[in-house]
């Protein structure tokens, strides 16, 4: 064999084994370039699902208060009949804004758990803090309603008003700050 001979075994072995690499190379970055979309799916599934539970949570925020008002009169009207029927529409009405929180508060909790499959060892940690404060969050509000009584239209207020006024709401906007910006950063949607 000659020198050009081996010169064209030598070249054709560089060129098969650039191609291998180049292959491997690319399905490297197709496997990072499809997790970065199903975490992009997933974080963005996640923000409309919390988008919407927002809104869902979002109501008069006299609800309370206009329930209150407008079956006080007829509560202390006197009339023994008249105020049985107010405070069985309280109760409905209350049961009604409850049952709305509770469901946005339990969409949120399922939410938090599909998104744990998909993040990363960074926001994982920070999920599970958000997730625990979440479940706290829903045991007081349970806690709150058994120690609400029918009888008592002001204690029953102050009850619900006083749910979650405690450091845990800073925490969690804190925490859902830091969700929101790692989730960025793992999508990389503003390093490119």
């Amino acid at each position: 064999m000659e020198l050009k001979d081996y010169l064209i075994i030598g070249l054709g072995l560089i060129g098969w084994i650039w191609g291998i690499i180049q292959f491997r190379l690319n399905r490297k970055y197709q496997k990072s370039d499809r997790a970065i979309d199903k975490r992009f799916e997933v974080y963005s599934n996640f923000m409309e699902k919390m988008d919407q539970m927002s809104a869902n949570m979002r109501s008069d925020p006299n609800a309370i208060y206009g329930i209150q008002i407008d079956l006080m009169s007829e509560i202390i009207s006197g009339d023994e009949e008249r105020s049985n029927n107010a405070m069985i529409k309280f109760n409905e009405k209350l049961f009604d804004l409850t049952k709305n929180a509770s469901e946005s508060l339990m969409m949120v909790y399922q939410e938090l758990n599909k998104l744990r499959l998909v993040a990363s060892g960074k926001l994982l940690p920070k999920i599970n803090e958000y997730r625990t404060l979440v479940q706290d969050y829903m045991n007081e509000y349970q806690g709150a309603l058994t120690q609400m009584s029918s009888s008592n239209l002001n204690q029953n207020t102050e009850i619900l008003q006083s749910i979650g006024y405690e450091k845990r709401n800073e925490r969690m906007k804190v925490l859902w700050q830091d969700i929101e910006g790692l989730m960025r950063e793992e999508i990389g949607f503003y390093s490119k």
